[in-house]
């Protein structure tokens, strides 16, 4: 089964009421960093509709998790989300990176999370102590208590 990453702090994942990893609205420069065909379906939009996005890697980049408390995710390629968005090379990394968007309600004009474009946490594995986990509240409650843990390696 083919996979993407994507890192994730724990304290945004502890933040989550539901457990559902929501899509982030682009809302374009200089918030966010300005991605060509993103920005042009976004400025096509009415006000009541917004792009929202995932960006993940194709492949796990473990040294992004030395950069404070933060864990690494993994997400099936084939899942039901996925089928339903449009997948794009990420500009900041067109050799590893890929973002999945797509169009939603804009429920506020300053809404960061989409209403209706998630990936449930059964859906999502989370790396811990070497090892792939079902991402769940139990999971995240138990890592945000570990002080000062090393970065999450893989096992070869």
């Amino acid at each position: 089964m083919a996979y993407v990453y994507r890192v994730e702090s724990i304290e945004r994942l502890r933040k989550m009421s539901v457990p559902l990893l929501h899509l982030e609205r682009q809302f374009g420069p200089p918030i966010d960093y300005p991605h060509a065909l993103l920005e042009k379906v976004r400025k096509q939009l009415p006000v009541s509709r917004a792009v929202y996005k995932l960006e993940c890697r194709r492949r796990p980049l473990l040294n992004e998790l030395e950069h404070g408390r933060k864990v690494l995710l993994r997400i099936p390629e084939r899942n039901q989300l996925f089928a339903e968005v449009t997948r794009v090379e990420d500009a900041r990394a067109p050799a590893d990176g890929v973002v999945y968007f797509g169009v939603d309600d804009a429920v506020g004009p300053t809404n960061r999370l989409s209403p209706n474009l998630y990936i449930p946490f059964s859906k999502v594995s989370v790396l811990v102590a070497g090892g792939w986990m079902p991402l769940s509240f139990p999971v995240i409650a138990a890592l945000s208590h570990i002080d000062d843990a090393p970065p999450a390696r893989l096992v070869a």
